[in-house]
Parts: C-alpha cells; sequence; structure tokens
C-alpha cells in the first residue's frame, strides 16, 4: 500500500490524482501532517509526499530503522514538478515509484542512487540474494575498476560492466561458501528440492533432513527454489511447515507425472501409498535439471521423510521488439523498457545506432 499525505490545496490536488489513479494500491491519509506521516510510515510499504524534501526529511529522521526495514518515500514539490526518490531507494523500490509518480503527474523523477543514476543495475536489485562487499564492490563498478564475473553456473544476468580479471569480483553460485572480503555473491534460485513424507511426519523430522542434505552436498538453502512433492501430500503439514520455515512455495504434481519420471531409485512403497513409485526424485526431477543428490530418508526410526536434490538450469527470455517509424518519440514505452533491461542485443546496425543510447553499461551488442 502506498500512503498518501499533504500540507497544501496544490499538494492534495495531486495526491487525489494518484489516488484516483491507484484506487486499490493507495490510501490517503488526513489530519495534521506529522502524525500522518507518523501512521503511513508504520503501516505502508511507500510514502509518497506532497512536502518540501527538507520538512519531509526532518519528519522521518525520527522513525528511520535502516535500508533494509524502512519503507520507500518519494517527495513531490508544490509545483508538481519533480519527484524526488527520497529513501529506500532499492529496497523500498522508491526509484520505480518515483519514475511511476512521475509520469502519471507530468514530473520529472529525480533518483539519486548511484547506480540507477548511470543505469547500472545495482547489485542488490537483481532480484538474487546477495551477501559479502555488495557496497565495496559496487563503488567498483561506479569507479570503473575491474570487477570479475565468477559465474559457477550460467544463469541469466542484468547487463554488468564486468572484466576477465579483477581485484573485486561477482560470484554467482548456489554453493555453500563464504564470500570474499572484495566478493559479492549472488544466490541464484536454482535447487529444487523433491520430498516425500509420511501421513504426519513432523516439520523438524522434513526440516531437518533438507538441511542436512544440503549440509553434506555443500550447497546454499538460499538457492533453494521451492520444495517439490506430490499433489496427495499438498497439505501434509510437515512439508508446508519445512517450506515455510525456508521461505519456499510447495509444488506439486499428480501421481501420474511422477510416474512418467525416470529415477534411479524406484520404491514399492510410494507406489502403494501414492501411485508413484517415486515421489521425492520424480518430483525434483520434473522440470528438469540435473540429480545432485539421490533420494535419502532422515535418520528417524522409522523414517518418515525423504528427499532429494536437483539443479535445474536457468532460462532467460527473449523480447522482440520494434522502434516503431523512426522518431524517438514514438518509440513505445514498453520497447524502451525491453531495451535498458536487456543484457544481450542483437539488431542491424542502423538500428542499434538509433538507441544505443538507451542500453545499459555492459550490454552486449
Amino acid at each position: 500500500m502506498i500512503g498518501l499525505i499533504s500540507a497544501t490545496a496544490a499538494g492534495a490536488a495531486a495526491r487525489d490524482r494518484l489516488a484516483a489513479a491507484w484506487p486499490d494500491r493507495t490510501r490517503v491519509y488526513e489530519g495534521p501532517v506529522g502524525e500522518a506521516v507518523r501512521s503511513a510510515f508504520a503501516e505502508c510499504g511507500q510514502l509518497v509526499c506532497f512536502l518540501a524534501t527538507g520538512a519531509t526529511v526532518r519528519l522521518l529522521a525520527p522513525l528511520l530503522a535502516g535500508k533494509a526495514a524502512d519503507p520507500g518515500v518519494v517527495c513531490v514539490d508544490e509545483g508538481g514538478r519533480f519527484a524526488v526518490s527520497l529513501v529506500g531507494g532499492h529496497g523500498g523500490g522508491a526509484n520505480e515509484l518515483a519514475r511511476e509518480v512521475g509520469e502519471l503527474l507530468g514530473a520529472e523523477p529525480v533518483v539519486t542512487t548511484a547506480t540507477d543514476a548511470v543505469g547500472l543495475a545495482g547489485l542488490d536489485t537483481l532480484g538474487l540474494p546477495c551477501e559479502g562487499a555488495v557496497a565495496a564492490v559496487s563503488r567498483a563498478l561506479l569507479d570503473g575498476e575491474p570487477v570479475a564475473l565468477d559465474a559457477e553456473l550460467p544463469w541469466p544476468l542484468p547487463p554488468l560492466p564486468v572484466s576477465p580479471r579483477g581485484s573485486y569480483t561477482i560470484r554467482l553460485t548456489d554453493r555453500d561458501v563464504e564470500p570474499g572480503p572484495r566478493e559479492v555473491l549472488l544466490r541464484p534460485p536454482s535447487l529444487v528440492v523433491g520430498v516425500g513424507a509420511s501421513r504426519g511426519a513432523p516439520v523438524d523430522e522434513v526440516l531437518g533432513l533438507i538441511q542436512e542434505t544440503l549440509r553434506e552436498a555443500g550447497l546454499s538453502p538460499r538457492s533453494v527454489a521451492e520444495l517439490a512433492t506430490v499433489d496427495a501430500k499438498s497439505k501434509e503439514p510437515g512439508i508446508l511447515g519445512a517450506a515455510g520455515r525456508l521461505g519456499v512455495p510447495v509444488v506439486t504434481y499428480s501421481a501420474e507425472e511422477l510416474a512418467a519420471v525416470e529415477v534411479p531409485n524406484p520404491s514399492a512403497a510410494p507406489l502403494a501409498a501414492v501411485g508413484t513409485p517415486s515421489v521425492a526424485e520424480a518430483a525434483a526431477l520434473l522440470g528438469g535439471g540435473e540429480l545432485l543428490v539421490p533420494k535419502r530418508k532422515s535418520d528417524a526410526s522409522p523414517a518418515m521423510a525423504t528427499c532429494a536434490v536437483v539443479r535445474r538450469p536457468g532460462r532467460g527470455r527473449l523480447a522482440v521488439v520494434g522502434l516503431g517509424p523512426g522518431a524517438r518519440d514514438l518509440l513505445t514505452p514498453r520497447a524502451t523498457a525491453e531495451l535498458r533491461r536487456a543484457s544481450v542485443l542483437v539488431g542491424l546496425d542502423q538500428y542499434v545506432d538509433q538507441i544505443r543510447d538507451l542500453l545499459r553499461p555492459g550490454t552486449r551488442v
């Protein structure tokens, strides 16, 4: 929800335009401005303040907790000329919100986040968990220092101005390793854990098996994309509870789908119980990929849980973009957005030259 706060008649008019355009996304906060800001800050994921930036800063200062927790805040001036991303540019989504507000109100978005300002993809905005020296590596990218990309598995990334070698490194890995002092680890969602469980299997047994399996295989839990199982186990509390603690969804398949998957360790027990000779291995493999850990059972007696781990291949996306009749103001917003996000661009020289300024640094042409 986006909280809207204003103090003047002009601000209220612009505020109401946003509220009318985004009725399901916004909530107007009336009353004294200080109280309105405090309430919206506590209740909303983003704020648009139709106030002076100085006044907004003073109101926000006592409320700020940290970039990981604060909502994104955009400030719009009295004349409606500028939409300023003030707080939470990346984590709070304020940079993108400033662009949206600017487009709707006819205001100029003002974004001062260093990477955004020069068209670089921020390492914390790639959609992948990251850890390590994010600030130091980002500064190196901004300063034009050589930063190496060490991709241990192929995975689609936005364009980054990386080099074959460098004193700083961006490392793409699903292995359970610690980052070096000049290194950022990016964790792709490359692992699928197939899970089988007897009725009433405890959460701790299912979760413990998964964690132990990943640890012994040297794999990071942060790269687990989902738990996969058979439809008959879609409401099994142990599986749902384990997925909840890992923060991943549960994906289910029919017994018929799983029975058609070739696995190294079929068994008569799941065939009798749910109609397929494999649950853990088949569910993990059904979407394709490499079986890293074959089926293993929990250590309980009797064992009530099984799991298997698959590394699935990364998939990118392909956009076919038309540039229109040639004039820049006739290029559609969607075409512009696709060009700005492209990591690889293929086109005839004269057409590429028309839109080269829209490409992010690091885009391969």
